[in-house]
């Protein structure tokens, strides 16, 4: 178990290419967005359509996962080895 979080985090370290970074940054910002927006209309005492109980799981988990792969996403040199490049903090 050790090993799999020592991996998980090795990948999070790793730099990612700009790309990835955009799509990571677009879906953090929606999911933060419908996030506090259904927090806001909760708090408030608000109802909320039956639309937006539709779309809201899909606003929250489709964005997420996505900037998970894209976090995660690994890169291989041109022998089929992963590339470790990791960001100095």
């Amino acid at each position: 178990m050790k090993k799999f979080w020592n991996l998980l985090r090795s990948r999070w370290l790793n730099a990612m290419p700009k790309f990835f970074s955009r799509i990571c940054w677009i879906c953090t910002l929606i999911s933060g967005t419908a996030l506090a927006a259904n927090t806001a209309i909760t708090a408030g005492g608000g109802t909320t359509h039956e639309w937006w109980d539709n779309i809201y799981p899909y606003l929250l988990g489709i964005p997420a996962g996505m900037a998970f792969v894209a976090k995660f996403t690994q890169n291989y040199d041109q022998n089929g080895n992963p590339v470790e490049k990791h960001v100095d903090s």
